[in-house]
């Protein structure tokens, strides 16, 4: 009997030091995520005024030099019309970490006033998650920046409704883009490449890139007391009977039948099949023991 208490305890010590390794996961930071232009479609706009490709802003060469050859030229003829470029993932949502911007070398002044939105549709528009707004009418911005964002959407819009102060030359927004990147995971993904995945309690398999903790918290399905821990995913209390692991969405392939000296010692029917010799060496030690524990072979 005491071996197999000897065992209790081992498997004990090894959930403990499991869970200390998924919070201390948890509190990691990746530096490194992926890139995701590669994976989408960019557009440009209105269609009133568009010169270069706009796929060529998600293209080496990396930098502000410029030609219509390997970066993007969109305008508005208009001051209410924005001029804007268009970035969509093709496999449904990302997180998407931080935006690197590549501006047209000596055109600060068209870069005024630029915003930088996430949104989960295709509307050109100022109603999506605004990852930046550029303080126009403040000193020119930095052609090279990258932004942070942290959000979660399918596209990225660069936005531009202000123009610049070349008037007789552009008299609404215009966007010139030599590249960009942007870089996150897709969704269930985390860390660097976006190599692992996300803790499968996770709500909706989202989990921050950089450390792999869930965006909206965990689903305590199966979890004993509805508890499950909102970053890492793991069931906080245990599980409900017949199921196991430190998220509980594996079937129970132990029997642990624990009653205590004033219960008697049944073995449940879906383990019929338990070890009778470890079966009667619980029940011999009932008078003295406060648990038994049956193996299930």
């Amino acid at each position: 009997m005491k071996v197999h208490l000897s065992r209790m305890l081992d498997e004990t010590t090894r959930n403990m030091l499991s869970m200390l390794l998924i919070h201390t996961a948890a509190m990691l930071t990746v530096t490194a995520q992926q890139n995701l232009t590669p994976f989408g479609i960019a557009t440009q706009g209105p269609i009133s005024g568009v010169n270069g490709k706009p796929e060529n802003a998600i293209q080496p060469p990396i930098g502000n030099k410029y030609n219509l050859s390997i970066c993007t030229q969109s305008w508005s003829t208009h001051s209410e019309i924005p001029a804007w470029w268009r970035f969509e993932f093709s496999f449904a949502t990302a997180y998407i970490t931080d935006i690197a911007i590549y501006y047209r070398e000596n055109y600060a002044s068209r870069m005024n006033g630029f915003r930088l939105y996430v949104t989960n549709t295709s509307t050109i528009s100022t109603e999506g998650y605004l990852c930046y707004a550029d303080p126009f009418p403040a000193p020119y911005p930095n052609i090279t920046q990258t932004i942070t964002c942290n959000h979660l959407g399918q596209y990225v819009i660069y936005y531009d409704i202000k123009g610049s102060e070349e008037e007789t030359i552009v008299k609404g927004g215009i966007v010139e883009l030599c590249y960009v990147a942007i870089n996150g995971c897709f969704k269930g993904t985390w860390g660097t490449n976006c190599s692992d995945a996300c803790p499968p309690k996770c709500i909706d398999q989202h989990c921050y890139p950089e450390n792999g903790s869930c965006v909206w918290g965990c689903d305590p399905q199966n979890c004993l007391d509805n508890k499950c821990d909102k970053d890492t995913g793991a069931c906080s209390e245990g599980c409900e009977t017949g199921w196991d692991g430190h998220f509980c969405n594996s079937i129970e392939t132990i029997a642990c039948v624990l009653k205590t000296r004033s219960n008697r010692v049944q073995v449940p029917d879906e383990y019929s099949e338990v070890n009778e010799l470890v079966w009667d060496e619980i029940k011999a030690d009932e008078e003295t023991m406060h648990v038994g524990t049956a193996i299930w072979t």
